[in-house]
């Protein structure tokens, strides 16, 4: 799904994972039943904090994750359960997965009649179109999924993008409304452009969530999401430090098949280091003892949390993030040094840096490997743990002057620090001079998209929407998502190959599914080769959480972090 921000876990995912649990036994693990009761307060303690609650504007994993579970509803969403069981697409606010068309190109979907909002009202079809609009407008709306932008059916510009900038200026209006059809206040009819056979599975990202037009704020969404689920805010959200959730008293629950919304209330809080987070974790005094995470263990934490009295209150998961490094075409316009950037890395080194193999294994793909469009892939012949030597002589021939000069940004944090400090001597092995520029990690990602102030070389982590090549190549490569100069969007590379950019809308028309993973895997080994994009991680997540806490289950199709759907206190 998306990426991860710090050395905490973060970007929205569908991936096939395998989930574990850790002494713990099924009645601690798992779905309805597992011995939850309602009532009593729930903690939620986390490093990096919820840049964006925004459903259009959101595109971490722990952020989807959290408010897919408790005050966004969509159309369709992920079951509450472990491993590659989660990625099975279920109704939400539909009644069921949705009628395509035989060219997938029409979808059409029946909303469920008790499914209100905060203050009483129906959710409407009108509200799925207004919130999916407010997609287009980039201006206001940014850093969220861009799906919508490509899929529906509205005419191109001359630049190649949708002719409608969103609900606010209206250009475009009347071509966008003929996209999404209401022809009842409980039917909803998508018209896509282009065949999109697992259409299904994109509704359950919170950016084709619903947005009431009389409560939408523009920017200031983002602390005052107005909630159709079982939860809503109470009072506004603090983006840096977090706020409190309470019932939604019209919530129906024989509306909702996956939320059981056990706590009474749930108050979520930021600002302290994963190191704090898992020491406090580990103590589980007071409200600890109530305290779950979307942080994992960092690697101090990692030996007691797996060896030590803590054991039978933990559980990992492979949770599908690809760490890769984005070199920016424009500042690093020549082949040859891209690629030798990408032969001079260590990922070993790297790997160990995150903790070792707890935490994950060498990646030579921006795909991961739990995904069928995987391809094991090794262009420059150097293997996991690079070759500086081979690099220097790739420099030299190329004709640059060396040392190249270059600046490496990357998400501040202990773990970052080490990773980036091995890097720079990697690198400079190599004939690089590298400086490195550590950067808030609560609002990573908005610095990196600005074309202004994006360095020749970043540190991004992704893992897919949903399980498939379509929400890694598309998202992460096409550069055409860079329509307003004043955002890459997450094409941090500045990449924008009409080459490539053909190839990912000749794979997205496809309608092959086998096909079709094997023109991403095709693509993922373009960019790779061209020095691109550097991969070098497929991490896993380890997580502890308080001893009163019941119904512990990561859930796969969220990047692996916990589901509160089915959490509960003792």
């Amino acid at each position: 799904m998306r990426r991860l921000a710090s050395g905490a876990a973060i970007v929205a995912v569908l991936v096939l994972a395998a989930c574990t649990g850790k002494g713990g036994g099924k009645a601690q693990h798992g779905t309805a039943g597992a011995g939850q009761q309602k009532g009593g307060t729930l903690y939620v303690n986390a490093a990096r904090a919820f840049t964006h609650l925004d459903p259009q504007r959101d595109y971490y994993g722990d952020i989807i994750d959290f408010e897919s579970r408790t005050i966004v509803r969509t159309l369709t969403t992920f079951p509450a359960a472990e491993g590659a069981a989660s990625t099975d697409v279920v109704p939400d606010v539909a009644t069921d997965t949705g009628t395509r068309s035989a060219d997938a190109k029409t979808w059409t979907f029946t909303l469920k009649p008790d499914v209100k909002w905060q203050d009483g009202k129906p959710v409407t079809c009108a509200d799925f179109k207004y919130g999916i609009s407010r997609t287009f407008a980039t201006d206001v709306i940014n850093n969220g999924p861009s799906y919508a932008l490509d899929y529906l059916n509205i005419p191109r510009d001359d630049s190649g993008q949708a002719a409608y900038d969103g609900p606010y200026k209206k250009h475009g209006q009347a071509e966008f409304d003929k996209s999404i059809d209401c022809p009842s206040p409980n039917k909803i009819v998508f018209h896509l452009r282009h065949p999109v056979a697992d259409f299904y599975q994109t509704l359950t990202l919170p950016a084709f969530a619903a947005v009431r037009q009389d409560k939408d704020t523009g920017p200031k969404y983002d602390s005052e999401v107005f909630s159709d689920g079982p939860y809503m805010i109470q009072g506004t959200w603090d983006l840096r430090r977090g706020g409190t959730l309470v019932r939604n008293p019209y919530w129906v629950a024989s509306s909702d098949n996956v939320r059981k919304a056990y706590p009474e209330k749930i108050v979520t809080t930021f600002g302290d280091t994963a190191d704090t987070v898992y020491a406090k974790l580990e103590a589980d005094n007071g409200t600890q003892k109530n305290t779950v995470t979307t942080t994992s263990a960092p690697p101090a934490a990692v030996a007691t949390v797996l060896s030590g009295p803590t054991q039978g209150r933990s559980e990992s998961v492979n949770d599908g993030f690809i760490h890769y490094l984005s070199v920016n075409v424009d500042k690093v316009p020549n082949k040859q040094v891209r690629q030798a950037l990408a032969m001079a890395v260590d990922r070993t080194a790297y790997v160990t840096a995150w903790g070792g193999s707890a935490a994950g294994a060498p990646a030579n793909s921006l795909i991961s490997p739990l995904l069928k469009a995987y391809t094991k892939y090794d262009p420059f012949g150097v293997g996991d743990k690079g070759n500086p030597d081979k690099a220097r002589a790739v420099m030299q021939a190329s004709g640059v002057h060396l040392p190249y000069p270059i600046t490496f940004e990357y998400s501040k944090d202990p773990t970052q620090d080490k990773a980036a400090t091995n890097l720079k001597v990697e690198l400079e092995k190599a004939g690089f001079k590298v400086t490195l520029n550590g950067l808030d990690p609560d609002n990573y990602y908005d610095i990196i998209a600005n074309p202004h102030q994006t360095s020749e070389l970043t540190w991004a982590r992704w893992a897919s929407d949903w399980p498939s090549g379509s929400t890694v190549i598309p998202p992460l490569m096409d550069g055409r998502q860079n329509i307003s100069k004043t955002t890459l969007g997450n094409d941090y590379a500045a990449y924008n190959d009409p080459t490539t950019n053909q190839a990912i809308d000749t794979a997205l028309s496809l309608t092959d599914a086998g096909a079709q993973q094997q023109a991403w895997s095709a693509l993922d080994q373009r960019v790779v080769k061209d020095g691109v994009i550097i991969p070098m991680m497929a991490s896993k997540s380890l997580y502890l959480y308080g001893s009163n806490v019941k119904g512990f289950l990561l859930n796969a199709a969220y990047g692996g972090f916990v589901d509160l759907a089915v959490v509960a206190v003792q």
